[in-house]
């Protein structure tokens, strides 16, 4: 993998109109194996850019406020579902906050 390919899949992933965010607020069911690639490529990001005094905004926009967009009212999926997705997205914004800092 490259970095750009890395970029391109957490970009499309987590911020594209086809997202992993979109699909749920569509009520779709999460795709895991995408969500795997986003980690593995976010993973991939954050070596790479261990030592960076910067990183993408491409990169950076795919990442604001992303514990959010993981955020469902009650009722909206069953409880262990919402349990799941708030997870992922405390999952998430940590990774991001290592990418960060």
């Amino acid at each position: 993998m490259d970095i750009g390919h890395a970029i391109n899949i957490i970009y499309e992933g987590l911020y594209g109109c086809d997202s992993i965010p979109v699909k749920l607020r569509s009520a779709k069911h999460l795709d895991m194996n995408r969500l795997n690639e986003v980690m593995e490529a976010l993973n991939y990001t954050i070596d790479y850019y261990r030592d960076a005094e910067a990183v993408p905004k491409k990169l950076a926009l795919s990442l604001v406020d992303i514990s959010s967009l993981f955020v469902f009212k009650e009722g909206y999926f069953d409880d262990e579902t919402l349990l799941n997705l708030e997870n992922i997205g405390m999952e998430l914004q940590e990774k991001a906050y290592v990418l960060f800092s």
